[in-house]
Formats: C-alpha cells, structure tokens, sequence
C-alpha cells in the first residue's frame, strides 16, 4: 500500500455523493449511502484508491487528489482477478464483475465507491470543493465538461493503444513486471519470462486491437486530436477560462503515453503541446518519466533505434493542422476494450508473433 500527501482538509462536509440536484455531473454511483458527516482535519479516514500504477487514467486521479490535498492511500489491483475491487467491504462492493473499473475511490468518511476517472473528479470536487478544479461559471463549467468527455474517449484511448503496441514491439518483457509481478526482478526462468510475455502481449493486441491499428486510423486520428489541442492552447494558458482545471489535468495526464511514440514525440507540430505538459508537471510537482518510459529510453539507447517509422505515413506526411474545427459534444464516454477470455490466453504467442511481422513499424535512430 502507498500512502499519498498528508490531508489539509478545508471546512467543507463529505457531501452525500453528487445526487439528482446536479445531474449535469452524470456521475456514475456504484453504490447507494445515506450521507456523509462533517470532516474534520483531525479525522484519521482516508480515500482508498484502487490503481493500476502505470495506468495514465490513474495518474489523473492520483494528480486530482494531491491538488486538493486529500488523504489517500493506494493498493494496487491484481489486473487479471481483480481481487482487490472483490474485497471491499459488503456494504459498499460493487456487486457485478461488469462494474469492477480501475480507476476506482472508496473515501471511508461516506462510505462512497466510486469508478472512472471524471466521475471520481466530479465526487472530490463536490467533497473537498477547494481548491476548485471545476469553473463555478456555469458556461466554462460545461465546457470543461465537454472537455472531459472527449480527452476520455478519443485522446485517452489512442495514446494507451499506441504505447502499448510499442511496449509489446520493442520491451515485451516489461509487460512481465507490470502485470506479473510476482516473476519481476529475476523470480522466474527466463523461458517463463518469455512466455509470459508472449501471452501478455498478444492478449493486450486482441484486447486493444493492436493488429488494426493501420485500419482504424488510429496514429491519424490521434495526430488530429493533439494538432486541435495544440491549437487551442496556442494564445491562451490554459483549455477552458483563465485558471487550471480538471481539462487541463486530463490532458495532461493522459499525454503521457504518447511520449514512448515516436511519431508524436517526434513530431515538429506537436512540441509546444509537450512544453505546455512538461510546464504544468513541473509546476504541481508530477513525474517528469516513469517506468515504461525510463524502460523504453533504456532499451532504445542500447539498440541505437526505435520502431519510430510508421511505413504507411512517412514524415512529409505529418499534418501541420488539425483538420477538426472544435471538439464534439458528447452524451458519455467510450471505451475500446475488446473481450477476451481463455482461448485469447491460448492464442496470445501467435497473436504476439503476427503484430511483429504486421505492425507496420520500422526502425529509425535513437535518439
């Protein structure tokens, strides 16, 4: 268990979870409780989060309770079982495999359990109100809304899926440590390694679709999103109004795995938005790297090269603007996770073998 940042709880009570008087929230309530009562600074409940660690959806929940100098504590969730999520008190436990998310909150002083990262950004704004990470403004509230919507489902979703597929091409054996923890750090053969992460990685294609990523268009969608995003943030600070909000940490969070891309890191367009990132890390105290990307650098500097060149859209290709004129209003967010089960497990070595003759990436220098 890791232990967060010391609480420096403000006078506001626990409210009683965001309820049916703001419903522009759309909060997802995973269980019912009567209420919350007053906190207190000398209160000793902290907010439990439930995490993948490398997860850029969890960093965003992480970086949200800092800014709000909440007390937590963090357990890391076995990816495979999900245990963790299945061992949460009765009264509170999500009660359908369906409904176990990771990202998840459990705060202890309401009894909440909450899941998705907005939605648990929206609960600790409506629980520990300042500092604000939501406008009080009603138009740049909504708008931060909007924002919120569409990094989820578009920004968050193609960086996770390419960083992936670059993990499984080029360090497979990190995905090891990551997910089987238990064969880290020399505990296992190197044939169960290598095993492993075959599986892993060719369970991660089919869950991802990492073989489709050429027809789904997924690097030339993602290179239009960060063009607008670029674009927005050109003349102005920050995304929505003149102070830092729950927008501008999303997108901040969720950019971190496009810098183990080298299409994106590497693209002359996109710089200012990677300074613009880097600047607001600095500044609220995030990691600079982490592991997948100190692993990536390690290993790509040994080599001399990355799988950097994608071959069906070489660099004189590369947009300089983004075709999209704003981001669209959506309903609720999405998700691209593909079912799996014990056949994938099976076929994941083959599935694995077939994304390296097929990616479609090609060496090029490193750095």
């Amino acid at each position: 268990m890791m232990v967060g940042r010391p609480a420096d709880f403000q006078a506001a009570a626990r409210c009683s979870y965001l309820n049916a008087t703001t419903p522009e929230l759309n909060c997802r309530r995973l269980t019912s409780f009567t209420g919350a009562r007053p906190r207190s600074k000398l209160q000793s409940e902290m907010i439990t989060l439930y995490q993948f660690h490398w997860s850029h959806f969890v960093e965003k929940v992480r970086w949200a309770l800092d800014f709000k100098r909440c007390a937590w504590s963090a357990v890391d969730v076995d990816p495979f079982t999900k245990k963790q999520l299945r061992e949460l008190p009765s009264a509170t436990a999500p009660v359908s495999g369906q409904q176990l998310f990771v990202p998840m909150i459990h705060d202890e002083a309401s009894g909440a359990v909450v899941a998705e990262s907005s939605a648990i950004l929206r609960y600790l704004e409506a629980a520990c109100p300042t500092p604000a990470l939501f406008p009080a403004e009603e138009s740049e509230r909504r708008e931060v809304e909007r924002w919120l919507l569409w990094l989820d489902s578009t920004v968050g979703l193609a960086t996770r899926r390419l960083a992936y597929t670059q993990i499984v091409l080029e360090r497979p054996g990190y995905l090891v440590d990551l997910f089987i923890p238990q064969l880290a750090d020399g505990k296992g053969s190197k044939l169960a390694r290598r095993a492993a992460s075959m599986t892993i990685s060719g369970v991660l294609a089919q869950r991802f679709r990492f073989l489709h990523n050429r027809t789904d268009r997924v690097f030339e969608q993602l290179e239009q999103y960060l063009l607008l995003a670029e674009r927005r943030l050109r003349s102005r600070r920050f995304l929505v109004g003149s102070s830092f909000t729950a927008a501008d940490l999303t997108l901040a969070a969720l950019l971190r795995p496009v810098t183990v891309v080298p299409f994106f890191s590497d693209h002359p367009r996109l710089q200012s938005l990677f300074a613009w990132r880097r600047a607001l890390l600095e500044e609220h105290h995030r990691d600079i790297e982490v592991g997948y990307e100190k692993a990536l650098h390690e290993i790509r500097t040994q080599r001399g090269w990355s799988l950097g060149a994608v071959s069906w859209l070489p660099s004189s290709q590369r947009s300089d603007e983004s075709d999209l004129t704003d981001i669209p209003a959506l309903q609720a967010t999405t998700n691209d996770q593909q079912p799996v089960g014990r056949s994938t497990a099976l076929l994941g070595p083959l599935r694995f073998l077939r994304l390296k003759l097929t990616s479609g990436l090609r060496r090029m220098p490193y750095p």
